[in-house]
């Protein structure tokens, strides 16, 4: 494990600040001194965050985030830059094949560079993934894992029937929401780890996401 490289991908969560809800309050008596344990009360919204969300999110009958699989999280990840597409503008199966060989059981994280607008107005700005590329990605590939630095993947609004969300979280694949930095890694493919806590009965959970690059030579996982 000598020699490789380890690039946080998550955002740094600011209690009051939060566009989906995070408040941090010390319990009982306040802390005298520079030392003594203090523990502290936290309140926050599922979706806070760099997030990952589970099929519960969206079917009542779905998996909490505490079922799926941690395989899922943790590793093979391939980065594809979708920087050129602009907001609401889709993204294609013909889109994500030029953007890299996106290999079977792969975690595919979109680069759309749109982190830069995480707790800014137009949060929300994004292109989207067609249902077409989404069943390519799900269907034939069978990926794990999809992930992206915009707020979501669905045209924005969800559309009529939140196709994304059925097609995906339908087949207990992951979505991974508001990653950051992806700019800092050196090669698209990468070794992703960004497991949720293991609650039950929680439809959504922020993560720590990581990228570790170096574990082998020239990329190879």
């Amino acid at each position: 494990m000598s020699g490789y490289r380890i690039i946080d991908l998550s955002h740094v969560l600011l209690p009051g600040q939060e566009q989906y809800g995070l408040e941090v309050s010390q319990r009982g008596e306040k802390r005298e001194g520079p030392d003594g344990d203090i523990m502290s009360d936290v309140y926050l919204w599922s979706h806070v965050g760099t997030h990952v969300e589970a099929p519960l999110h969206f079917f009542s009958a779905g998996k909490d985030v505490a079922q799926l699989a941690p395989e899922a999280f943790v590793g093979p990840a391939l980065r594809l830059d979708l920087r050129h597409k602009e907001t609401n503008d889709p993204i294609s199966t013909d889109d994500l094949r030029k953007a890299g060989d996106i290999r079977e059981g792969d975690r595919v994280i979109l680069w759309e560079g749109r982190d830069r607008l995480y707790r800014q107005k137009g949060s929300h700005d994004r292109p989207y993934v067609t249902e077409e590329a989404g069943e390519w990605l799900v269907l034939d590939r069978k990926i794990q894992l999809l992930g992206t630095d915009a707020s979501g993947f669905e045209v924005r609004g969800g559309g009529k029937d939140h196709p994304n969300h059925r097609l995906f979280l339908g087949h207990d694949v992951p979505i991974v929401e508001c990653l950051r930095n992806l700019e800092a890694l050196s090669q698209d493919r990468f070794f992703f780890v960004g497991l949720p806590w293991s609650v039950s009965t929680l439809d959504a959970s922020p993560i720590r996401a990581i990228a570790l690059e170096g574990l082998l030579p020239d990329g190879e996982l």
